[in-house]
């Protein structure tokens, strides 16, 4: 983000992932690596000790916050402009050195980046033989380039990575075909055998033509034994499994405490497969609290559900549905260079526009209202708490995953829960990392345009209204001494919203 007044010290904006920030009186250059060599070390731990997975996913996100900054750095001295500072990090200084006008380093809390440019507003007191190379006295589209710049290149990584993919992955064909990408736990595909990158041929002698198809002859054989066909590689293979069941809304709604898509385990601490052995588990105890273990829907743990009172039970073809266990995985071609520099362009502009509207749902729709009355009244949970509390508290993994309107989908994360998403999303593919940091970069960018400050759309706004204000060849600047609450009060909210979303995220992590 491009400098705020000189007497205004920016804080870190968890909300949207990174923030600038003055800083004053620090000696010029440091020749000390110590503190930076601490700062890989750590990076390394990261990978060796909990996953490489989060050390790929907090790199990508300090160099993309980095390129925002360069964004800025670049066009500010191609337009003439004095860059003083650029450095990762806010806090304590690790290591820097001096080059040129610059000084570049890196800091100790790897939160966001900033770079300070001289005279960015008439607060900013500069000597006199360097106001010539200040924001404030360039040209309208000088500034206007350079304070869109940061945004622009979370534009630009986003393109390249939706590039990447369809150049290496590409787009679905249009046959319809389609592998495991997944296999569940405690599963017919399981119990088979089944593998990543298989491909279902037959079930019951029906042949598999796409997923759709696929799933309606298998709801269709919720209990029975059926015989499976499938190809691995150019082996063909052939298997006989008992297909697991599922609750449907009407057996869910039989089961106080349950939902569509939970497959029963056990009932009073007996196990059971397949509806006829609910009924029998259930027996004459209809309309009392009973103890189900069941492995639910939206979630990988199994869950124990005390208390779940039975109603009257219907019949096997009403109350449940099969369930194989496989995710799909459709067969994609590769774009060439052409057809892929103009799919991601549009993949882009596709992206964008579901986003902003996501942000004005957010906002206008009560989403931003919502997500903070939840999270302060105490309507999350930590994962041990949804196991052992109340049943409406182990069922909100699963409702999130069968309501489309749930709030996880419009919730807000802060960077540690972006993090957190990018890491599961490794075990879909490289190809689902690389799609979700696109997405990430254009939600930062468009988040960044805001026109408020201190967003960098505050200083588009402010650009804007002065050269309105200057049509009539007398110039005009805002005094940003009278814009100073209204950043302070932006940044208020920014760490209170984002203090909640780091809560939320550590204690609510949201389960794709």
């Amino acid at each position: 983000m491009a400098d705020q007044p000189a007497d205004k010290r920016r804080l870190p904006l968890l909300a949207r992932g990174r923030t600038a920030s003055d800083v004053a009186g620090e000696p010029d250059t440091s020749t000390d690596f110590i503190g930076l060599a601490i700062l890989i070390l750590a990076l390394v731990a990261l990978g060796v000790f909990v996953s490489w997975s989060w050390a790929f996913i907090v790199t990508f996100i300090v160099f993309m916050i980095f390129m925002h900054e360069m964004g800025h750095y670049v066009t500010a001295r191609w337009t003439g402009m004095k860059v003083t500072e650029f450095f990762i990090g806010f806090g304590p200084r690790l290591w820097s050195f001096r080059g040129g006008d610059t000084t570049f380093g890196v800091k100790a809390i790897p939160g966001g980046a900033y770079i300070r440019i001289i005279g960015m507003n008439n607060l900013d007191v500069v000597a006199p033989s360097d106001e010539h190379r200040t924001y404030r006295v360039k040209s309208f589209p000088r500034r206007l380039l350079v304070v869109s710049a940061g945004s622009a290149m979370h534009f630009l990584l986003a393109i390249a990575l939706l590039f990447i993919v369809l150049l290496v992955y590409g787009l679905p064909t249009d046959d319809d075909r389609w592998s495991v990408s997944a296999v569940s736990d405690r599963s017919a595909a399981s119990e088979l055998g089944i593998e990543p990158g298989d491909e279902i041929v037959s079930i019951d002698g029906i042949e598999i033509t796409d997923f759709a198809q696929f799933g309606e002859v298998v709801t269709a054989r919720g209990g029975q034994e059926v015989e499976v066909v499938y190809r691995r590689g150019s082996e063909s293979l052939t298997g006989t499994v008992t297909l697991g069941s599922r609750l449907t809304d009407e057996g869910a709604a039989a089961i106080d405490g349950l939902l569509p898509r939970d497959r029963i385990l056990a009932v009073e601490g007996v196990n059971v497969f397949g509806w006829d052995e609910v009924v029998a588990a259930v027996a004459d105890s209809a309309g009392e609290p009973l103890q189900f273990i069941v492995d639910p829907a939206g979630g990988s743990e199994l869950l124990v559900v005390d208390e779940a009172v039975v109603s009257q039970l219907p019949a096997a073809e009403v109350a449940t549905s099969g369930f194989f266990g496989v995710g799909p995985r459709r067969y994609r071609q590769p774009s060439g260079f052409v057809d892929g520099v103009a799919d991601s362009i549009a993949g882009f502009g596709s992206y964008s526009k579901a986003i902003l509207v996501g942000m004005g749902e957010l906002v206008a729709g009560g989403g931003l209202q919502d997500f903070v009355s939840d999270t302060l009244t105490g309507d999350v949970d930590s994962p041990a708490e949804q196991v052992s509390s109340s049943v409406a508290a182990e069922r909100e993994v699963a409702i999130r995953s069968l309501d489309a309107r749930d709030p996880d989908e419009q919730r807000i994360i802060s960077i540690y829960g972006a993090a957190q998403l990018g890491t599961q999303l490794t075990d879909d593919g490289f190809d689902a990392v690389l799609i979700f940091l696109a997405g990430l970069n254009i939600s930062i960018g468009l988040i960044n345009l805001i026109p408020l400050p201190p967003f960098d759309g505050g200083h588009v706004a402010v650009a804007i209204y002065e050269r309105i204000r200057s049509i009539g060849g007398r110039t005009y600047r805002v005094d940003y001494a009278k814009l100073l609450p209204v950043a302070y009060g932006v940044v208020v909210l920014l760490l209170g919203v984002g203090l909640l979303a780091v809560f939320r995220d550590i204690v609510d992590p949201i389960n794709l």
